[in-house]
């Protein structure tokens, strides 16, 4: 954010600058109450370039469709139909995420915390699905099929919470406030499933673990994880939470240094490591 003082916003309109210009401007940074403030002290609309907003907004480093190619096929490779007497759970996580799929492949993930840019939602997904499969790998008895379906929907509410713009901003919706994207995306699976033959058992372990994966109460939970691919899902959540504020971190820090104060969300200042290549 950059302040400009002695103008507004039809001013800048009328001089062809609005959300989504791309401008060249000179701008002084100074540090206020230990923060950087920026000034802008002159703003022009840049023209005849090949420059365009896409160019400055964020972007996950794994292309979009190869990202929901990916998820789809982890989907589906786990689709387990008992032997012929059920719909699997997987056609429901599949159909669902066709279905939206524009959303779900631009959406961001946040207002600001983590994975806050567009197309956040799919790249914490993406991740968490691919971790979901490696630890399923690892602790056999986990129910691979429950475990990826929810990882690629925990967070599917969001398309409902929060109205992302082109250039990746959130903000909330009255939907998001009044109910919250846990209570949005169970009713959202909920609706997929009536009169249909899905294992219904399955189907409540799925809203379960929808419900419970910001792990307690005190964090938004409706519920607390109850089985074991809750607490995986909770921790997944967690974790990729986490790895994406150091990396967002990284990109500011050089190598060796520190965090001037602690991130919003953790509970402790940042380093970047500085690793002696030689």
């Amino acid at each position: 954010t950059a302040m400009m003082f002695d103008t507004s916003a039809l001013i800048l309109e009328n001089s062809d600058i609005r959300k989504g210009s791309v401008v060249d401007a000179s701008v002084t940074v100074s540090e206020f109450q230990g923060g950087r403030s920026l000034k802008i002290n002159s703003i022009v609309p840049v023209r005849n370039s090949t420059l365009r907003p896409e160019d400055f907004i964020k972007h996950a480093p794994v292309e979009t469709e190869a990202m929901f190619d990916e998820i789809l096929s982890l989907i589906k490779d786990c689709s387990d139909d008992f032997d012929g007497k059920y719909t699997p759970l997987a056609e429901l996580a599949a159909a669902i995420l066709e279905k939206y799929k524009k959303p779900y492949t631009a959406s961001s993930a946040a207002v600001s915390m983590h994975h806050n840019f567009r197309g956040g939602l799919i790249y914490h997904s993406y991740r968490m699905v691919k971790a979901a499969d490696a630890l399923c790998k690892v602790y056999t008895d986990l129910d691979r099929e429950l475990l990826i379906c929810a990882a690629a929907l925990h967070d599917i509410g969001k398309l409902w919470e929060y109205k992302t713009d082109d250039m990746g901003e959130a903000e909330f919706t009255s939907a998001g406030i009044l109910f919250g994207h846990l209570y949005l995306g169970a009713s959202l699976i909920k609706g997929f499933t009536v009169s249909k033959n899905y294992n219904s058992e399955k189907v409540q372990l799925l809203i379960h673990l929808i419900l419970s994966h910001h792990g307690t109460r005190e964090f938004g939970a409706v519920t607390c994880p109850a089985t074991a691919e809750a607490f995986v899902l909770h921790y997944l959540d967690n974790i990729d939470a986490k790895v994406y504020m150091c990396e967002d971190h990284y990109e500011s820090l050089a190598p060796g240094s520190i965090t001037d104060k602690k991130p919003f969300g953790l509970d402790n200042r940042i380093y970047r490591p500085n690793y002696d290549k030689n």
